[in-house]
C-alpha cells in the first residue's frame, strides 16, 4: 500500500519524492501505451473495412502491428510495478508479515533489478545493430530500430522503479512501524476480488 501522510524521516521523505517524480513518468508511458493501443484498433476497423468492402486491405497492415506491439508491451510494465498489479507466485510472502515479509520483499525486488539489468544493455545491443544495419520490415520496410530502442528505454524506467522499492522495502525492513511509501504490497485473492466489486460497484448507474 501507498501512503504519503506522516513521512518525517528523511529516507522515507526521499523515496516519496522519487516516488512522485517516477510516477509522472510513468503515467506519460502508460498513456502511451493506451494511446498506441486504441489507434491499433482504429487500424484494425478500417483494415477491415477496407478488406471487406472495397477489397483493397492496407498494404503494410502486418509490419505496422508487429512494429507497434513492442511499444504497448512494455511502455506499461514500471507503471504495473508501482500499482503491484503485476502477475505473483505468492507461495511464502504472503504468509509473512512485518519485518520478514518486509525482506523477502526486498530479496524479490533485488533479484528482479538483477534481472533488468541483464537485459537492459541486450535490448540495447539489438538496438544498435539494428541502426547500424538498417533493419527494416519485409514488406514496406518500416525501420525497425524505434521499436527495439523502446525495449531498453523501457526498461531503464522498470529499473528505476525497482530501485525506489527496494529502498523503500528495506527501511521498513529495518523498522516496520514506519510508514509505507512506494512499496506496494501483495494482497490476498479476497481481498482483491472484494476491492474489484466496490470499484465496480461505484461505476454502475443506478438503476432507471
Amino acid at each position: 500500500m501507498n501512503s504519503h501522510d506522516d513521512i518525517r524521516d528523511a529516507l522515507g521523505r526521499g523515496i516519496q519524492r522519487a516516488d512522485l517524480a517516477l510516477a509522472a513518468v510513468e503515467n506519460g508511458l502508460n498513456l502511451c501505451a493506451g494511446v498506441l493501443i486504441f489507434a491499433l484498433m482504429l487500424l484494425g476497423v478500417v483494415q477491415i473495412v477496407l478488406r471487406a468492402v472495397f477489397q483493397a486491405p492496407i498494404f503494410g497492415y502486418i509490419d505496422i502491428v508487429e512494429t507497434s506491439m513492442v511499444g504497448f508491451a512494455v511502455l506499461s510494465i514500471a507503471f504495473v510495478q508501482r500499482m503491484g498489479g503485476h502477475v505473483r507466485m505468492e507461495l511464502l510472502v504472503g504468509r509473512l508479515a512485518g519485518r520478514w515479509r518486509w525482506c523477502m520483499e526486498a530479496f524479490g525486488t533485488a533479484l528482479a533489478a538483477f534481472i533488468v539489468c541483464v537485459l537492459i544493455p541486450y535490448s540495447y545491443q539489438h538496438f544498435q545493430r539494428a541502426f547500424a544495419f538498417g533493419d527494416s520490415t519485409i514488406d514496406i520496410e518500416l525501420a525497425t530500430w524505434p521499436a527495439k530502442l523502446v525495449v531498453p528505454a523501457a526498461l531503464a524506467v522498470l529499473l528505476a522503479r525497482l530501485i525506489v522499492q527496494l529502498a523503500a522495502y528495506l527501511r521498513l525492513a529495518v523498522n516496520p512501524a514506519l510508514t509505507a511509501v512506494a512499496a506496494p504490497s501483495a494482497r490476498d485473492a479476497a481481498a482483491q476480488a472484494a476491492e474489484e466489486i466496490q470499484l465496480a460497484e461505484q461505476h454502475t448507474p443506478p438503476p432507471a
